[in-house]
C-alpha cells in the first residue's frame, strides 16, 4: 500500500550543518564579487626599461651633458615645478623656440635633445602642463617653469596601481650600510587621487556583507531541501 507523504523535518544538528555549508558557500562566491583595490602590477611586468626606471640600482648617467652637447643644440636645462605643491615634476631643457612656444600656448614646451625636436609636453599623453609663470636664475643659463597639471601625473612611467606618476622623481638616493648608494621608492602624494581604502577597512566591509549573504544562502539552500525530501 502506498503511504501518504509526511513532511520531513530536519533535526538541530542537520540544520546547523546546512547553515554552515551555506554560509561558507554564500561567503566564498562574495569574495570573488567584491571590489578591492586595483592589484598591484610587478615592477618587472610594467614594460619598457624597468631595471633603469623602477630597479633599486644607481645608473646615474655622468655622460649626461657631453650627450646634449654632441647634438649641437642650443639650449639650458628647465626644471618644471607645480606651482600649488612645489614638486619638482621634470628636469628637462629649452632653446629659444621651446620658450616662445611656451609663452604662446601658456603651456610647457621643452627641446628633446635625444630627439632634437619641439616637446610639447602633454601632446602624447594628455597630461599637458599649463603655464602659471617663469623664472630665470641669477647668470641666465637656466629656468624654472611654474605650472599646474591639467590632468593628475607628468611622468612618462606608471606606478604600480597603472596611474601616471605625478612626478619624475619618486625615488630616494641613499647610501647603504656598506657605503653604496641606493635607490628607494617613494612616490610623491598627489592631493587630487583617490586613495585606496585601507586592507583593514575593506575586509571589515566584506566579512559583514559576506555574513549577511551566507545567511541569505543559508535559508535558500535550507528550503531547497527541504522541498526535496517532502
Amino acid at each position: 500500500a502506498e503511504h501518504a507523504a509526511t513532511p520531513h523535518r530536519l533535526g538541530p544538528s542537520v540544520a546547523r550543518d546546512l547553515n554552515t555549508r551555506a554560509r561558507r558557500i554564500g561567503s566564498a562566491r562574495l569574495w570573488h564579487a567584491i571590489s578591492l583595490p586595483a592589484p598591484l602590477v610587478p615592477r618587472e611586468a610594467m614594460g619598457g626599461n624597468r631595471e633603469l626606471e623602477e630597479g633599486a640600482g644607481l645608473q646615474l648617467d655622468w655622460t649626461k651633458l657631453d650627450k646634449v652637447a654632441s647634438k649641437h643644440c642650443d639650449v639650458v636645462p628647465v626644471v618644471v615645478q607645480d606651482s600649488r605643491s612645489g614638486a619638482v615634476l621634470i628636469c628637462a631643457y629649452a632653446n629659444e623656440a621651446a620658450l616662445e612656444a611656451t609663452f604662446k600656448q601658456r603651456v610647457a614646451c621643452l627641446w628633446s635633445t635625444s630627439r632634437n625636436e619641439l616637446w610639447v609636453k602633454g601632446a602624447t599623453s594628455g597630461d599637458t602642463l599649463d603655464l602659471d609663470d617663469v623664472f630665470i636664475n641669477c647668470e641666465q643659463n637656466s629656468l624654472v617653469y611654474k605650472v599646474t597639471p591639467r590632468r593628475k601625473g607628468a611622468c612618462h612611467t606608471k606606478d604600480q596601481y597603472g596611474n601616471t606618476r605625478v612626478s619624475c622623481y619618486y625615488r630616494r638616493v641613499a647610501p647603504t650600510a656598506s657605503g653604496s648608494l641606493q635607490l628607494s621608492h617613494a612616490e610623491p602624494v598627489c592631493p587630487e587621487c583617490p586613495v585606496p581604502p585601507a586592507p583593514e577597512t575593506v575586509n571589515r566591509a566584506a566579512l559583514l556583507i559576506a555574513f549577511a549573504a551566507g545567511s541569505v544562502s543559508a535559508a535558500l539552500l535550507t528550503a531547497a531541501v527541504l522541498r526535496q525530501r517532502r
